[in-house]
């Protein structure tokens, strides 16, 4: 409650630009539609908003190009047209590696 209340109070300042931090983590099924809506609402309206997250499908959903950070440094620029291609990049070679790491049987 605390944190959708904090974005509530962030939206109605009426910025032009928004940095949300993980907007998703901690939130209920209900606040995350109505986040995403939210977003896409000030995507329409022509805010910049930059979102971290380590959630792809939120990003997806509700984002222009992604920013790819690896120890700290931008390693790539994805574009949308792209996403689905980082996708399977990243459920191809580093998911497949973690899940073989475990060696489940």
């Amino acid at each position: 409650m605390k944190k959708k209340l904090a974005l509530l109070a962030v939206l109605l300042q009426g910025n032009e630009f928004f940095v949300l931090d993980e907007p998703y983590n901690g939130i209920d099924i209900n606040g995350s539609i109505a986040l995403t809506e939210i977003l896409l609402k000030l995507k329409e309206l022509n805010k910049t908003v930059i979102i971290s997250s380590h959630i792809f499908s939120t990003l997806s959903d509700t984002c222009n190009e992604i920013l790819v950070l690896r120890d700290g440094i931008i390693t790539e620029t994805v574009q949308r047209a792209d996403f689905q291609k980082l996708e399977d990049e990243i459920k191809g070679s580093r998911i497949k590696d973690l899940v073989n790491k475990l060696g489940l049987e």
